[in-house]
């Protein structure tokens, strides 16, 4: 599936500081400042700016996650979150759903807007919002009454979803979703809501948007079924695949066959970062007339008609797999290459798997040799009459990386230019496919062979010229041996944060370290064909090459390589290797709190000393630093360097001599009392202890540098005469 965008502008409240967020049909914003904010799920990717002291640019869309903070958003206490959850139920109306979004708000929102997507134009039932004064005649917006502690809005929304012919793919009926009267598959509800509230940055409220069925059903990021339904899982390959298989569907292909081709894709396609779950409905074909025989949609959700086999040339379970794992967004120019990509893979991973002979894979491939699709320009979607991207795309598809297999003797492979589009800042075009086509051959080819390649490649892509299938020779060739296929990828892991303050894995996205604190990477990489092959890894900061790696990795081995790299000053970078991009946010450390302060004894004489302990505490969402002062009746007599992760807890201790006799109280013969304490950069704690006025000799105030008890310079002057034996004996009877 290719993915749409918009970019909606955002507004600042004028006394507080202002963060927007926007939250697609599917998913939810990026962080934003403390102050005001909103979410907006009407298309996607879009584009958020928050005002009020920060600017911040997010992208979201339809395969966003579903937290408007991002994925650190679980740092985030669950007393400042707003969660709009929506509830869908089955109506007697046909073709509707019923839908209640609930809003759990925190005390610090001031504010809440929340604007319905998809609801129809039947009545909205409120409880706790009232109509915005100034929505549009055809806009269902809302305004919190500021009262109400879980306000709902109810409403209808429309099922069903309609597509005219689409192609290979097409089925021919037209429902792309639909209320089928005793199940229904539907997309989940849209929404848009911002926000104000009160507080610093440090704690801005986020959205949680959650999808749910009241009753029977299950509900994912982007898509809900609802009825009875049955739920097969299995865990392969760093990913967890659900199957949700509903009791009216008849399924071709048993879970394990569909597993298998899921995971044997995954393992195939090294062209990047897996989503964590796939989620995969069979849709049921009795008394529905679909349009496509599957679909996918945003991240990581997909549905195929139960009718489907798994394991086929024309294998749609795989065909829809293989989106979830193109992470680019298209131009015009470059669209051809998903739905090609997809359909050669499919029938490329049936050939490779033994599910399909090369007769089959030949026939897939040789729909791209008719017109009108052979004639078609697929760099120019104006030429096209019906679909040529699965026919001739797949056929173009699969040419560019037999040549590059060739050429490369396995080192690259359409696999790599996917991985290289995948890591494509904006909507790619054809020009982005040519150029990833050439980096790609010149992995393992001289420039000139790399440049004829590229040629090749946009000869097939910019004229009315196609390609022919290649015969089994030449399979054998370019396929006979599996091929290298060497991936990339984070270890699990794999993102650490190391120093003084911790030595721990770390949330990716982004990555937030403190100024001194080091960034360390480990990156798996894996062969997972028949040949070895090379590897050449760089990491770079701002664009900028600060490390590399490179060797080679036996067929069906792997290897890990690790990098590091420390960050001094505060502020934002952007870092890229293995095809990820990573944005590490450096701050300065957060000021660490005094809890408490104690001491190993209530009372001594002037001139001992006492260990003083001083229990320390990091509540913020960063590790914190700084050195706190040990304090005897105010005067700084010691200092501890504090360290310490987020949220953590610990103790410094010093042992700290308390005055000579007759000070801190201690007047000749009589007591006294020493206020101990310790000072950090905001608060400090502090505690008494009595001091004898008569004890030991000397003893000034003070502490030991290695924590052990102090002497006075009297008691040290009387030990070294003693042991110089400058004392008398006294002799017998004396």
């Amino acid at each position: 599936m290719t993915r749409s965008g918009s970019d909606p502008a955002v507004r600042s409240v004028a006394a507080l500081l202002v963060a927007l967020l926007l939250v697609a049909a599917l998913g939810v914003a990026a962080p934003g400042a403390a102050g005001s904010a909103a979410v907006d799920d009407r298309s996607a990717p879009s584009d958020a700016v928050a005002l009020g002291g920060t600017e911040f640019h997010g992208s979201v869309g339809p395969d966003s996650p579903e937290d408007a903070a991002g994925d650190d958003a679980g740092q985030v206490d669950d007393s400042d979150r707003i969660r709009l959850r929506n509830e869908l139920s089955m109506t007697a109306e046909p073709g509707t759903v019923a839908v209640r979004t609930r809003a759990a708000i925190p005390d610090r929102v001031t504010e809440l807007r929340v604007t319905l997507l998809s609801a129809n134009d039947d009545a909205v039932e409120a409880d706790g919002f009232e109509r915005a004064d100034d929505a549009g005649p055809d806009e269902s917006a809302w305004v919190w009454d500021g009262e109400t502690a879980t306000p709902s809005l109810t409403y209808a929304m429309d099922a069903n979803d309609t597509v005219e012919a689409a192609g290979p793919l097409g089925a021919r009926g037209s429902y792309r979703f639909v209320d089928a009267g005793e199940w229904a598959l539907v997309r989940t509800p849209r929404t848009s809501a911002s926000w104000s509230y009160t507080g610093q940055y440090d704690g801005q409220v986020r959205l949680t948007r959650e999808n749910a069925v009241d009753g029977e059903g299950v509900a994912s990021q982007a898509m809900a079924f609802l009825g009875p339904y049955e739920e097969h899982v299995r865990e392969a390959g760093g990913q967890r695949y659900r199957l949700i298989v509903p009791a009216a569907a008849d399924l071709e292909a048993t879970p394990d066959e569909v597993f298998g081709v899921f995971e044997s894709a995954s393992t195939a396609l090294q062209v990047g970062a897996r989503d964590e779950a796939v989620f995969a409905v069979a849709a049921p074909t009795g008394g529905v007339e679909w349009g496509v025989r599957g679909l996918q949609v945003a991240d990581a959700d997909l549905w195929v008609r139960d009718v489907e086999p798994a394991g086929t040339a024309a294998d749609v379970w795989t065909h829809e797999y293989v989106h979830t794992r193109q992470a680019y967004r298209a131009d015009a120019s470059g669209r051809w290459i998903t739905e090609a990509s997809a359909t050669y893979y499919a029938a490329l991973f049936a050939l490779d798997r033994g599910d399909a002979d090369f007769d089959e894979f030949e026939r897939t491939l040789a729909r791209g040799e008719r017109d009108p699709d052979a004639s078609a320009v697929l760099a120019d979607p104006g030429t096209w009459e019906r679909n040529p991207d699965y026919t001739k795309g797949a056929l173009v598809a699969g040419e560019i990386d037999r040549r590059l297999r060739v050429a490369t003797d396995g080192s690259a492979s359409l696999a790599t230019v996917v991985r290289d589009l995948n890591a494509a800042d904006g909507p790619i075009t054809n020009g982005d496919v040519l150029d990833a086509v050439e980096a790609a051959a010149a992995e393992g080819a001289d420039a000139e062979t790399a440049a004829a390649i590229r040629a090749e490649a946009e000869r097939l892509t910019t004229t009315r010229e196609t390609a022919e299938t290649w015969d089994r020779e030449a399979h054998a060739e370019a396929f006979g041996e599996t091929p290298a296929q060497v991936g990339y990828a984070l270890a699990d892991d794999g993102v650490r944060a190391t120093g003084e303050y911790r030595d721990r894995p770390v949330a990716s996205d982004p990555v937030e370290l403190v100024a001194g604190e080091t960034l360390a990477l480990a990156v798996d990489v894996t062969n997972t064909g028949g040949v070895a092959g090379e590897y050449d890894l760089a990491l770079t900061v701002d664009g900028e090459v600060v490390d590399s790696r490179n060797g080679s990795v036996e067929a069906g081995e792997a290897t890990t390589e690790r990098f590091e790299r420390a960050f001094s000053d505060p502020g934002e970078y952007a870092v890229r290797v293995a095809g990820e991009r990573l944005t590490v946010a450096v701050s300065e450390p957060a000021p660490p709190s005094v809890r408490a302060v104690s001491a190993d004894a209530d009372r001594v004489a002037a001139g001992e000393s006492v260990r003083v302990t001083a229990t320390v505490a990091n509540d913020a969402g960063l590790p914190a630093g700084a050195d706190v002062e040990f304090r005897v009746d105010g005067e700084t007599v010691a200092t501890a360097p504090v360290r310490l992760d987020a949220g953590a807890e610990g103790t410094v201790a010093r042992n700290v001599t308390l005055g000579e006799s007759g000070e801190s109280g201690g007047i000749a013969g009589g007591d006294g009392e020493a206020t101990v304490s310790v000072v950090g950069p905001e608060d400090e704690a502090s505690t008494t202890v009595t001091v004898d006025g008569e004890g030991p000799l000397g003893g000034e105030g003070g502490a030991t540098d290695d924590g052990a008890p102090g002497f006075g310079p009297v008691v040290a002057l009387v030990a070294l005469l003693s042991a110089a034996g400058l004392f008398g004996r006294r002799g017998p009877g004396s």
